[in-house]
């Protein structure tokens, strides 16, 4: 009698995904709310925690979703189910070693350098596993959090006390490094041989494991600035460098590095927020309509620009609006014929055309 559904929305230039889930547990039913950007990690929002009888969690299923739908959702395929940890919130003892990010420029320097291999820097979010008596999720910050059933499912054959760390995108986990395998540590060990631990478990797992992915090394000059190229073709958040030598140390340090590949576009102000210090950004379709991206903050050290005058805006990607925007002054050696929506990058997967559909934006 468990019971889930995959809303989406794209209302007010969103793209959100909600999924309301019923599902036995103890002697009485739960209902649990999972909220987020779409094709990301869920965050769980717990509705009933204490078993009830099921005609009670029914009830406030049915009202989560009339509640969701009203509010512009729309239900969608079905996806996965999610495990929802009785103590999730709680510390999880794993230390994460972050990367540290540095500006596109100096990628020569890494690509050059045989101390470092390379890999893709994935659009999701961090997620350290652990297998203890069962398998459970980290966030960031090391707080216990929810983890696909199918991702659980296949954690469920590696060794106990062994902790990984990944990044979870939609409902898959790629896997990058191994702080602790059987009870042993390794976080005093190079990081490829750290790696090549990752990879042998993988393996070990069989084809049939879809959810988890070890992720690929690119290692020496010519495959990491082969591996950056089709990042760049392919239209990827970005790559990270890592030290071949370096043991998972925690918090931020040159052993670990991240670029992010920022866009640049030149685009027209449509509004200006009346007590704010930000603007509405626009470009034009190649049939001459305006496509409103998204606002952008105007730094203090900047003047405010007028309503139609041409500006300068970094950022990651577009999907319907520009993802972390970043205003870089007006253009006045432009003219609008530059303020092309041919000009802008969108997100892996995605193309102009389908960026603006209901069912993609």
């Amino acid at each position: 009698m468990n019971e889930s559904i995959r809303l989406l929305s794209t209302k007010d230039g969103a793209d959100k995904e909600y999924r309301v889930q019923l599902e036995s547990s103890g002697d009485g039913y739960i209902v649990t709310g999972f909220n987020g950007r779409r094709g990301g990690p869920l965050k769980a929002q717990p509705k009933i925690c204490s078993p009830v009888s099921y005609g009670e969690a029914k009830k406030t299923y049915d009202a989560l979703v009339k509640s969701k739908i009203k509010g512009g959702y729309t239900p969608a395929d079905s996806g996965s189910e999610y495990v929802v940890p009785a103590d999730i919130g709680v510390p999880t003892g794993i230390k994460l070693h972050l990367l540290t990010q540095v500006p596109e420029s100096e990628i020569d320097r890494y690509i050059s350098d045989p101390r470092y291999v390379a890999q893709e820097k994935f659009d999701g979010e961090r997620r350290p596993v652990a297998r203890r008596e069962s398998v459970i999720g980290s966030n960031k910050n090391g707080f216990q959090t929810t983890l696909p059933v199918a991702v659980v499912d296949a954690l469920s054959v590696i060794p106990q006390d062994t902790e990984l760390d990944a990044e979870q995108v939609g409902e898959v986990l790629h896997v990058f490094d191994a702080m602790r395998v059987a009870g042993k540590c390794l976080r005093n060990t190079g990081y490829l041989d750290r790696k090549e631990v990752v990879d042998q478990m993988v393996n070990r797992m069989g084809n049939n494991q879809a959810n988890i992915v070890s992720v690929e090394t690119a290692i020496g000059s010519e495959a990491k600035r082969a591996l950056y190229n089709c990042l760049r073709d392919q239209r990827k958040e970005g790559i990270v460098f890592k030290r071949v030598d370096a043991p998972y140390s925690e918090g931020e340090n040159d052993d670990q590095i991240k670029i992010k590949f920022i866009e640049s576009a030149t685009l027209q102000v449509a509004s200006i927020h009346p007590t704010k210090r930000s603007v509405k950004v626009q470009a034009f379709d190649a049939s001459g309509v305006a496509v409103l991206l998204g606002s952008v903050a105007i730094p203090a050290n900047y003047a405010m620009p007028q309503v139609g005058s041409l500006v300068e805006v970094r950022y990651l990607y577009v999907v319907k609006n520009l993802v972390q925007p970043v205003y870089h002054g007006e253009r006045t050696d432009q003219n609008i014929d530059s303020c092309t929506t041919r000009q802008l990058k969108y997100r892996a997967g995605i193309g102009e055309e389908e960026a603006w559909s209901e069912e993609t934006a």
